[in-house]
């Protein structure tokens, strides 16, 4: 271009014409454009090479980038692989009673943790995880245990029993009293009472709906609480002072009020001197009916009122890590009430022990139900000890009953779901006379009875064992 303007300035010089003014104007012009196209090539030429530049530059932070993003995830991979060869270690540790900070502070001093820390921060929480765990397992085997092994020794000490109570009948030789029968009758019965207790609460702790059988009808206040007093092996100490009102436990709730309330009874009985009594007392309030239980030992403690407070406490989970093996009735009682709302609570008593009471509500209690058939009478009122068996009366069978069916045609009596004791009829006829033997007559049949099966035991099998 500026070889064009020299041209075209010499050809204007060298041609006759305007003054020389005006060449020069036109040198100036094209020498101006000249440099400005100059510049703006050199400006592009830059820019150019400033674009160049970036694009490598972006080209070589990619590459780093993949460079570190190949690395991280390659010591990614190594801490996983390190994760997956600590995690069982770490199990193998914990199942060897050791602490979950114990465990973390060995896998830092060997260097075995990832060092991720996100990673890191994985492993921390499942190995806390891990020992939390086993320690609520190692808490429920500990309750297991202890469950069975009272279980086991109230069977073997209820053996020992029936032991040492047949072994007078079958040495007799003379007549057999009927108030020692039914003496030891009952003190079997109530021995075997107490160990359902211990069954129900094994039931409750291993997470059972139900810790006892159903109930389909309603069942009275006073038979509830008589049959809670009756799963208590020291039932003679309780004393009942009811309210006298009609009311019932619904079907449903019937086991978790008997069980609440048993449990609550078997530990005030526990934690009270053997000659005081523990009272059982009721309060009709407006929005349920409270039961308490007042026992007459040394009153707990703040710190232990405070534990015995929360452990009965729906509102606070129940952690079953810090659950003695031989303090459970409390948490089972929790439990068995906690489905049906049945609240229970703890304070001082006036007698100077421990007031424990349970309010059942009115959503699950109801009017008693007509007598029928299938019920027996109403026990008296008082606090002696609960009868745990009520046989019926034999019925009364007038002269003029038509004969029995013969035995091929006779069939086994039917029972009636929820039937739970039989009541006399409506219109009872008199019972009766009851056969009469002589003492001797009843010794010598005893001891016929007794040589009979003692020389059947003795006789040698002729065609052997099956």
């Amino acid at each position: 271009m500026l070889v064009v303007v020299l041209v075209a300035a010499a050809v204007m010089l060298s041609s006759p014409g305007p003054a020389p003014g005006a060449v020069a104007w036109c040198a100036a012009v094209s020498t101006v454009l000249v440099v400005a196209g100059l510049a703006e090539a050199q400006y592009r030429l830059r820019a150019v090479g400033r674009e160049r530049d970036e694009a490598w530059e972006r080209v070589r932070c990619a590459e780093v980038a993949q460079g570190r993003s190949e690395d991280d995830l390659r010591r990614l991979r190594d801490d996983i692989d390190r994760a997956a060869r600590v995690l069982p270690w770490a199990v193998d540790r914990l199942r060897e009673r050791a602490s979950a900070p114990t465990v973390l502070a060995r896998l830092g001093q060997e260097g075995l943790l990832p060092g991720d820390e996100t990673l890191r921060g994985v492993v921390h929480t499942t190995v806390h995880t891990l020992h939390q765990e086993h320690r609520r397992l190692t808490s429920a085997m500990v309750m297991v245990q202890g469950c069975g092994k009272r279980i086991h020794a109230a069977i073997t000490d209820h053996l020992q029993e029936i032991g040492e109570r047949k072994r007078p009948y079958w040495e007799a030789s003379g007549p057999i009293c009927r108030e020692d029968v039914r003496a030891d009758l009952e003190a079997l019965d109530a021995r075997l009472s107490s160990t359902g207790l211990l069954t129900q609460r094994l039931l409750a702790l291993s997470g059972a709906r139900r810790a006892g059988r159903p109930w389909a009808k309603p069942v009275a206040l006073e038979r509830v609480v008589r049959a809670a007093v009756g799963s208590c092996e020291s039932h003679r100490r309780v004393e009942l002072a009811l309210p006298q009102v009609p009311v019932a436990v619904a079907g449903p709730a019937v086991t978790a009020a008997i069980h609440t309330v048993g449990e609550l009874l078997d530990n005030a009985l526990r934690f009270s001197p053997p000659t005081t009594l523990v009272r059982v007392s009721g309060e009709d309030a407006v929005s349920a009916l409270v039961l308490h239980v007042d026992d007459s030992g040394l009153a707990m403690g703040d710190e232990t009122l405070r534990r015995a407070r929360e452990a009965v406490d729906f509102d606070q989970p129940l952690d079953i890590t810090r659950l003695s093996g031989s303090r459970l009735g409390l948490a089972a009682a929790r439990l068995s009430a906690e489905r049906f709302g049945l609240r229970i609570t703890f304070c001082r008593s006036a007698t100077g022990g421990t007031r424990a009471s349970i309010a059942l509500p009115r959503q699950w209690l109801t009017t008693p139900p007509a007598p029928s058939v299938s019920q027996a009478p109403a026990l008296p009122q008082g606090g002696g000890p609960p009868p745990v068996r009520e046989m019926p009366p034999p019925p009364h069978r007038p002269a003029a009953a038509p004969q029995p069916p013969p035995q091929s045609a006779a069939r086994l009596p039917r029972r009636v779901p929820g039937a739970t004791r039989s009541r006399p009829a409506e219109h009872p006829a008199e019972p009766a006379p009851p056969t009469t033997r002589s003492p001797q007559e009843t010794g010598q049949r005893m001891t016929r009875f007794r040589q009979a099966t003692r020389a059947a035991r003795h006789r040698p099998d002729p065609g052997g064992s099956r």
